[in-house]
């Protein structure tokens, strides 16, 4: 028994360091915009279709693949903010609601009406490859994802602290009155946040295309777990998304043991609803808030 614990959350933590990894550029929209992206989840998927389609074309590993599906969502994000975004950045929540799900629906029906609805994946070298560690099972397209989410991580972390443009859009996230002063422009750091966060999805998109399948719609199925990483982490908090991407891995993963597979999203669903109710403003985020106090 205590094998089959250690196993799921080493599994948990592979699955929850993707899970971080979709769920920043949803939290850096908000962090810098203070928007909701109700379309994340097809971001996702048009990195998943780009890699398959990329990789396919080019017979090219979907790893190889990703960081051009990373520039590709990170015009795309910009080209998305000027044209979607721009014009509803002050107008009420609720139109911002409304655009952002219209686009979830252009997304994923004008990609259905390109493909179809056919569900597509890739063959890999490595993927019925498994490391063993310590009597662990790791699958190698799982550890292989890790492996970039944590990339990214680190690059995105020195890229906001170490970086010109991070710093300003950390300042305009705070105060974008007070940015305006110092000579930046609003305007450029939204669409650079919104093209950043479209180019993570993306990339996120890529890595597990190995070990899961892609379709038109697929982007529905990790909606819901976008926004429990971020509401747990708590909005507008990189920091937080990563470290509650990881605790919703390991909870899902968790679940199989004791609950049967087609239910096995329920945790999250209890995760997401006592994050939302019981502790506005993110779990991981009040607690940074306190060791900075």
């Amino acid at each position: 028994m205590l094998h089959l614990i250690l196993q799921s959350v080493a599994n948990g933590v592979l699955i929850g360091s993707v899970y971080g990894l979709i769920s920043v550029g949803l939290t850096l929209m908000f962090g810098v915009m203070n928007i909701v992206n109700f379309a994340q989840g097809e971001y996702l998927m048009i990195g998943m279709m780009a890699a398959y389609f990329l990789s396919t074309t080019l017979d090219l590993d979907p790893f190889v693949i990703a960081p051009l599906v990373g520039v590709g969502g990170f015009l795309f994000g910009m080209l998305s903010e000027r044209l979607v975004i721009e014009p509803i950045i002050k107008a009420p929540q609720s139109a911002q609601i409304i655009a952002t799900v219209g686009l979830s629906l252009i997304l994923a029906n004008g990609v259905a009406v390109m493909t179809g609805n056919n569900f597509l994946s890739v063959n890999t070298p490595y993927q019925d490859l498994t490391f063993n560690v310590l009597g662990l099972s790791f699958p190698a397209s799982f550890v292989y994802a890790a492996a970039c989410a944590l990339l990214m991580a680190v690059l995105l972390s020195l890229f906001l602290n170490k970086t010109r443009y991070g710093k300003a859009m950390q300042a305009t996230s705070q105060n974008r009155s007070a940015v305006q002063l110092m000579g930046i422009n609003p305007r450029w750091m939204y669409m650079l946040a919104f093209g950043i966060g479209s180019a993570l999805t993306m990339v996120a998109g890529a890595v597990i295309l190995p070990y899961t399948l892609t379709y038109p719609y697929i982007g529905q199925h990790f909606i819901l777990t976008m926004f429990t990483v971020v509401v747990l982490g708590g909005l507008g908090s990189v920091r937080g998304a990563i470290i509650a991407g990881l605790v919703v891995g390991v909870v899902q993963s968790m679940s199989t043991l004791v609950l049967p597979i087609e239910i096995q999203n329920l945790p999250v669903f209890v995760v997401f609803f006592f994050a939302l109710v019981l502790i506005p403003g993110g779990g991981f985020q009040r607690i940074f808030r306190r060791r900075q106090n």
